[in-house]
């Protein structure tokens, strides 16, 4: 396969699956609003869209499915018929095997084999939704005499300047009016029109009058065109199979049998149509201060109307003329003017004073400042895998640039260079904000809404809703709250973990809401926001909250804790059972729930990249779960701690505090230790005890301890080291391996001086 075609194939996938990603939400709002005409006809577009990008390459299995899909919104389009659940499921099931076969074709850039077996079955199965209404009306061939007394239809009005000799019974005119943005979808209208089989008469005009030069978009289709046919309807309507919405019919017929046609009715109508065009692009070119490409662009269509009008040697004159612009030339003035009735043209071809600041033919190899600022904004589209390439080199800039104040204090402590080591430190400060300032602007470019998470639950509570047998609404906030991709794309499973458990444990089936004095319908809402440096995401539902009672029996049955500590704990602690490995409430397997698989996968997946997970729940009024996210990943910060004679790290996002804490101010109660802070009672734990260090803390010279306070869950927790030695960015690579199982580890980090730092997990130490 080619270059040029893989990047056919990628180009075509990416906009597939937007196209995709933007229908499965229209079905769904739709559901909720069937009556709503916009959303009907964005739903049509994107479908259109998605099949005449099809139709760039032999896709036929996929070209197959979605025109069927095309041809039902059609019939919901145009009013003739409603837009049912039904409908939704079956154009729901036809989308979920067009993503499959979109996700083959950027697998191994073509389809298997078998997919049009299944793509005949989905086709028929769309199609048979049309029959209730009847089918669409089947070409038939005009028969050989008309009865005397037919009425014909009327003629709209586009068709009602046709030429005499295309009012002739059995010709069909057509109009077809290409979308603006037509170009952008590799689309050529005017081929396209000029291919049209029987073609008999074709006429094209502006469809809205041309704008001012400033405004002009040379890039936005503008052409209404007409054109009559003498082949049958199915033809012509096979033809425009891509476009059928862009083209409107009208079947012409003989005003009067006996009427004389002449011969030359079309030929005067294209001369006129001439006459006109040309002056309206003379009188483009009297405009003062044209930019040179507007000339030469407007040079080629008078070539081009001279070459239509014919061969004669006046005409001849007039094309050599053209390449003398400003025009002006007598020969093509005389032209204009003979071949205007009445000399009409006359004010149009103007002399040269009124043109004289027409630009040079010659085009520009530059812009002006003008030019650069009316362009606008671009965008410019760049593969994932450059941007990782970037930050990885940012990451390693982060490394590199933390070495230089080692290198200061070397200069300074071992080759006594005190100067030296001062503009070290100097051109440190420099370089640390350009790496600063260079990775935010990255990390603003990876930044991405967590609303493309949020596009696909809407289809997962309609689907799980309508198996459970449940009423339930989704309600999404927060969408264009911003975080990492890599944040994003690692909340996906989390996320809809935490949605199915809320589907089938949380809320209720309607009879039973109804009896608790609730609506009928659930609520289930999905919120984000940021918060400093974080994002949260709320998942709340207004269901039957979590049975504490029926919590600890399921975990003492299962093994996973004592039944005399289960006894023991209050409320609070007994919701926080459902997190433990293997823990379910359960009674049956099913697809959706009973395999032991759920929210202890949550938590570790959402701990796996530095964010926390938090429950709340009050029985008969609902649950809520509150997941705070880190920004980005790229690059965590950390402060550096000693203990054991040991140096570690402690990610600062966990961090709430750092004191110094008098030995005598520290409180014991058999093996706890406990310290007041801030007016608060705060649980101490020794470093060393949970890094299984046989030493003691140590002790400054005032006889105080250096106290990490870290967040544990709802509560604080004061940690204690031997001493702080400030904070640093760095680039935090996971364990691996049978190193992998330490959890009491984040993982490991590379030093400015070239030594390794342990980066510690202090929610798994406690």
């Amino acid at each position: 396969m080619s270059m040029n075609t893989s990047e056919l194939l990628e180009q075509f996938t990416l906009e597939a699956r937007d196209c995709l990603e933007v229908v499965g939400q229209r079905l769904l709002d739709l559901e909720r609003e069937p009556a709503n005409t916009e959303m009907i006809n964005d739903l049509f577009r994107q479908v259109h869209t998605l099949k005449g990008n099809c139709g760039l390459f032999e896709f036929k299995a996929l070209e197959r499915v979605v025109h069927a899909g095309e041809d039902l919104l059609d019939r919901v389009r145009n009013g003739r018929m409603a837009y049912t659940p039904e409908l939704a499921d079956a154009l729901l099931n036809a989308m979920d095997y067009t993503a499959e076969l979109v996700d083959e074709i950027a697998a191994h850039g073509e389809l298997p084999a078998q997919a049009d077996d299944r793509a005949v079955v989905l086709a028929a199965a769309l199609r048979a939704l049309l029959e209730p209404n009847g089918a669409p009306a089947k070409a038939t061939p005009a028969p050989s005499a008309a009865p005397a007394a037919v009425v014909h239809e009327p003629l709209p009005e586009w068709a009602k300047g046709l030429p005499e000799s295309c009012h002739q019974n059995g010709l069909l005119a057509l109009r077809y009016q290409p979308e603006p943005e037509c170009f952008f979808k590799g689309e050529d209208p005017w081929h396209l029109a000029l291919s049209i089989p029987g073609l008999v008469h074709i006429s094209a005009q502006a469809r809205q009058p041309w704008p001012a030069n400033a405004d002009f978009d040379c890039y936005a289709c503008n052409l209404d065109l007409i054109a009559v046919s003498s082949s049958p309807k199915a033809y012509l309507e096979e033809h425009f199979r891509y476009v059928p919405e862009q083209v409107s019919w009208a079947e012409m017929h003989a005003a009067q049998a006996d009427a004389p046609v002449a011969d030359d009715a079309s030929t005067a109508l294209l001369k006129t149509r001439i006459l006109q065009i040309w002056d309206e692009q003379r009188a483009l070119l009297a405009r003062p201060g044209l930019a040179a490409g507007t000339v030469v662009a407007t040079r080629i269509v008078l070539d081009h109307l001279l070459g239509l009008w014919g061969k004669d040697e006046a005409t001849q004159a007039a094309r050599v003329s053209l390449q003398a612009l400003p025009p002006g030339a007598v020969p093509l003035a005389t032209w204009a003017q003979q071949n205007h009735p009445g000399g009409s043209a006359s004010a149009a071809v103007t002399p040269s004073g009124a043109n004289a600041n027409v630009a040079p033919l010659e085009p520009r190899m530059g812009a002006t400042n003008n030019d650069e600022a009316n362009a606008g904004n671009r965008v410019l589209k760049v593969a994932q895998d450059k941007i990782d390439r970037l930050m990885d080199l940012i990451g390693e800039m982060v490394v590199a640039k933390n070495a230089l104040p080692y290198v200061a204090t070397r200069a300074e402590t071992v080759f006594g260079q005190r100067e030296l080591a001062r503009e070290i430190k100097a051109q440190y400060s420099v370089i640390n904000r350009i790496a600063e300032d260079m990775q935010h602007a990255i990390m603003q470019v990876r930044m991405m809404p967590v609303g493309t998470v949020f596009q696909r639950f809407g289809r997962l509570v309609r689907d799980l809703s309508k198996k459970l047998g449940k009423e339930v609404q989704l309600v999404v906030e927060g969408e264009d709250t911003e975080a990492d991709k890599n944040v994003i794309e690692a909340l996906a499973d989390p996320l809809i973990h935490i949605l199915r458990n809320s589907l089938d444990h949380g809320l209720e089936l309607p009879a039973v809401r109804v009896a608790a004095g609730k609506p009928a319908m659930g609520t289930l809402r999905v919120s984000a926001h940021q918060e400093g440096d974080r994002v949260m995401l709320d998942i709340a539902d207004d269901g039957a909250g979590i049975d504490t009672d029926r919590v600890r029996a399921k975990a003492v049955e299962r093994g996973l804790i004592p039944e005399d500590r289960a006894s023991s704990l209050s409320e609070q602690e007994a919701q926080q059972l459902i997190f433990l490995p293997g823990f379910s409430t359960a009674d049956t397997i099913s697809d959706l729930s009973g395999r032991g698989v759920g929210m202890d996968v949550v938590r570790s997946a959402v701990e796996r990249i530095n964010g926390t997970v938090t429950l709340e729940s009050e029985r008969g009024k609902g649950t809520t779960l509150r997941l705070a996210l880190p920004l980005s990943m790229a690059v965590t910060n950390v402060m550096m701690i000693e203990t054991g004679e040991r140096r570690f790290g402690v990610p600062m996002d966990l961090i709430v505090e750092t004191v110094r804490v008098p030995a005598e101010d520290i409180h014991n109660f058999k093996q706890s230790r406990t310290a007041v802070l801030r007016g608060r009672i705060v649980p101490l734990r020794a470093m060393n005890e949970l890094l299984s260090v046989d030493t003691p803390q140590r002790l400054n010279e005032e006889g105080e301890h250096a106290v990490l306070v870290v967040r544990s869950g709802r509560e604080n927790v004061g940690l204690i080291v031997d001493d702080f030695h400030g904070t640093s960015d760095i680039i935090l690579k996971p364990l691996e391996g049978v190193l992998s199982g330490l959890t009491g580890f984040a993982g490991t980090a590379l030093m400015g001086d070239g030594s390794v730092l342990m980066i510690l997990n202090p929610k798994e130490l406690l």
